[in-house]
């Protein structure tokens, strides 16, 4: 079996079985694309049996790929998620009958630090929005109404480029966000973010759209909807202008904007519900971390009578997507040096660009 054509199949079934987001395969495909990669270049000694076929590869061959990524300098967090790849991938090689036992059981992952997320405080948010509005047109626009858009609603950036002239209802200052698993949420949009929208739709978005049929949005100069990278290098770039120290991302403005709404009163719970986070314990994070002064009151989403309005609609149950289980890691037995292993010059998978992946 060709290493790639295997990997193929277990993306197309991530893609119809378990209903996977395209972020998700994408994340899946670099880093075993990466693995495959190991395997071409990875010659077989006389402990290591030739890697011609899946059931060939031993535990001793996934900890020197491991150990190889350790080497190249990875950081924890990334080798833990390429180990977890692994693990998914072994796991339904083994439950498709291609091989007859899954070496990557005691395969240990590195232990990992959470580390608490980067919060802007709400001067620097100004800056950020000020930053963006000093840009050319009709570029100033478009990206002041998108950075507005991902603060007040704290969407994630991959929700926050795929919203269509329908999901907005500036009327009622909502906008509807289609989350993972395809669930639906309704979520309040600030005033000023409503009054940087109908700037953006007046005159910019046209621009940009010229002769192009789309109802996307936030569009690229070809008429084109966004990318995810294009949010994240922009993001970047009016931080720096801004002057704002330190890694600024687009879910640097969602963790923000969950602690400046939780900070300032706003029930837990619907906080959650505006942010799509499957699990309480995420929201509840936030709190007490938010740095800076609140949001001004009448501006937040929980004014008196908006309740009803702004509570969340879900209108699709969301697929089941446990984690596969894993048995508990047992103590790795010796095994010789691994061979030396040049990968790729980049790691197109970083961590950067999965945050989506992650549930905050």
């Amino acid at each position: 079996m060709h290493w790639q054509s295997g990997i193929e199949e277990f993306l197309e079934y991530l893609r119809t079985d378990r209903n996977a987001s395209p972020n998700t395969i994408w994340a899946y495909k670099n880093d075993l694309s990466q693995f495959a990669e190991y395997l071409t270049q990875h010659p077989p000694t006389e402990s290591t049996p030739a890697l011609s076929a899946w059931s060939a590869i031993t535990h001793d061959t996934l900890a020197d790929y491991v150990d190889a990524l350790t080497r190249r300098g990875y950081t924890t967090s990334t080798v833990a998620r390429k180990i977890a790849a692994l693990k998914t991938l072994f796991h339904w090689l083994n439950q498709q009958g291609v091989i007859g036992e899954d070496p990557s059981l005691r395969l240990k992952s590195p232990r990992v630090e959470k580390r608490a997320p980067r919060l802007l405080s709400t001067e620097e948010v100004e800056r950020l929005f000020a930053a963006a509005a000093a840009a050319s047109q009709p570029r100033s626009a478009r990206d002041r109404a998108l950075l507005e858009v991902i603060y007040s609603t704290g969407m994630r950036v991959s929700e926050a480029i795929n919203l269509r002239m329908e999901d907005l209802s500036l009327e009622t200052c909502e906008v509807r966000c289609v989350g993972r698993g395809h669930r639906q949420r309704m979520a309040p949009l600030l005033p000023r973010t409503v009054a940087a929208l109908r700037d953006y739709l007046a005159q910019a978005r046209m621009d940009l759209a010229g002769s192009a049929n789309t109802d996307y949005v936030f569009l690229n100069p070809q008429g084109a909807r966004l990318t995810r990278q294009a949010v994240w290098l922009m993001t970047r770039q009016y931080a720096k202008a801004a002057g704002i120290d330190g890694e600024v991302t687009p879910h640097t403005l969602r963790h923000s904007r969950a602690a400046h709404m939780l900070n300032s009163g706003e029930d837990v719970r619907r906080v959650q519900e505006w942010l799509g986070h499957a699990n309480l314990a995420t929201t509840q994070m936030y709190q007490q971390r938010g740095s800076g002064k609140a949001p001004p009151a009448q501006e937040s989403p929980a004014a008196p009578g908006e309740q009803d309005r702004a509570r969340l609609a879900i209108v699709e149950a969301a697929p089941a997507s446990a984690s596969l289980p894993s048995p508990s890691p047992s103590p790795s037995p010796s095994r010789p040096e691994a061979h030396p292993w040049t990968p790729p010059q980049s790691d197109s998978t970083s961590e950067a660009n999965l945050t989506d992946r992650h549930d905050g």
